[in-house]
Parts: C-alpha cells; structure tokens; sequence
C-alpha cells in the first residue's frame, strides 16, 4: 500500500505541461472541468485483500496569499483489519493559483508505521524559489532553499492540471515539478483507450504512464498505471502499481463532481 500512496503523492499525480510551453497561466483563460466541493473516495486493495481507502478532494480558498485558490486534498488510511501488517494515515495538501496556474504552497503528513514526517512547501513563483521545511520524528529538523523552473507545481496540483488538458493517444507530455528538495521531470505517456469497471461504475478512459524521466522514484517502485474518464472532467478512477509480489489497486467505489 505504501508504494501506492508513494505514486498518488508523486502523479496520481501527474502535472503536465507541452514540451514547447509553460502552462497558459498569462496568456489563456483555464477552463477548469473541476469545481470546488468534488470528493473522489477509492477503495485501496493488495490482491484481493482491502488494504484502506483513499481520497481526493477540492476546497476552495480565495484569500490564501491574496489569491484565488483552489485547495486540493488527498488522504491514505489502511483499514483497522490492516493496521497490524503496516499502518498508513497520510494526508498531502496543495495550494493552486487558479490564474496563473501554478503552486503557491505544498504540506505533507505521513504516518505509515514507525515512520513519521511532515513536510512543508513554499513557492516563491516571482523570485523562482522554494523554501522547505522536513520535521520527523526522532531526526533532525531540515530545511532549505531550492531553485524552481517557472511555473513548477508540486505532485498533487499536477494530477488537476493533467485534467485541463485535451489528451491523445501516443502524447508524451513533459513536465517540470518538486517534492521534497528535489526538481526533476515527469513524462506522461497517453497509451490508450478503454473502458474500465470499478464499483462506482463503468468508465470509458484515457491509460496514461507517468515516467520519471530520470528514472527516479516510479522506476523503483514499480510501474504505475492511471485511468483517466475519456470526457471533459478526466476523473482517475483507477491507480494500479506492480510491485515484487502482485500489485496494488485503487479503484473509485462512490463520487461527488459537479
């Protein structure tokens, strides 16, 4: 489950910009196929077991640093019957300028066991800075200050930005983004269409692979593939990840969208 949660933090996650652009943050009006109030709930299971649940969401909040924001959240919870195999209560939260498309600011709790840590993010989008802070239990705090491309986004924001987008089978979309106190480049890959079934429903989809093109984190912990509904909203209603024995699959059992 943990390298589940690893991948919805990183793409579920998935920010996408064009390879000859930055996001139409000055230049174009975003229609955005997402409004505040949607809450997307998933069942997560490790073969055929129910290993916890997860959720994405959408807040608003128009006064953060002056600009008009969406908030988007996501949480990772392992059921009680799991606990005792590896306990999981994470939450991410991101800080989206609606007008000029890009994060404002990024906050991360993970408890998965023994390990805790919380992260905060803080985009300085004119000066191209990001300030970092790590707090975790039984280590030294740790902070510092990292050079950011334009307009870069942190994990969750891009999962909502990629639903912006007019996709197509065979794009191979390039997009800068941060985590921690690294930068570094995601690829998505759009590969096909299908209709897939989950307990919410039957959806027509976009299969799309998000690459790390440095052969980071998705390299190591596994393959990652994501259904996204083939209409305007492009919902994920499907994560899957492979891993050393099976895999892990979160798949969408009920929705709010507007």
């Amino acid at each position: 489950m943990k390298m589940l949660i690893n991948s919805l933090l990183i793409f579920i996650t998935a920010a996408v910009i064009p390879q000859q652009s930055v996001p139409e943050s000055a230049s174009k009006k975003i229609e955005y196929p997402f409004k505040n109030a949607e809450h997307l709930h998933f069942e997560v299971n490790y073969g055929i077991m129910l290993a916890g649940y997860a959720t994405i969401e959408v807040l608003e909040d128009i006064n953060f640093k002056g600009r008009d924001c969406f908030i988007f959240k996501t949480t990772a919870k392992s059921r009680r019957a799991f606990d005792w195999i590896f306990k999981v209560r994470d939450w991410t939260m991101s800080y989206f300028d609606k007008e000029r498309v890009h994060s404002l600011k990024f906050e991360k709790q993970l408890r998965e066991g023994s390990y805790e840590v919380d992260i905060d993010i803080d985009y300085d989008q004119t000066e191209h800075k990001a300030y970092y802070f790590r707090e975790r239990k039984g280590k030294k705090n740790k902070s510092a200050v990292i050079n950011i491309p334009e307009n870069v986004m942190d994990p969750l924001s891009a999962l909502f930005y990629v639903r912006t987008k007019d996709l197509k089978i065979g794009d191979e979309i390039i997009i800068p983004a941060t985590d921690n106190k690294k930068v570094y480049d995601i690829k998505v890959i759009v590969h096909k269409i299908e209709t897939v079934e989950v307990p919410a429903g039957k959806f027509k989809c976009f299969v799309v692979e998000p690459v790390m093109a440095d052969g980071g984190i998705f390299k190591k912990d596994g393959k990652v593939m994501v259904w996204l509904t083939a209409d305007k909203k492009k919902m994920p209603v499907k994560m899957e990840t492979k891993i050393y024995i099976g895999s892990i699959v979160a798949e969408l059992d009920w929705f709010v969208s507007r």
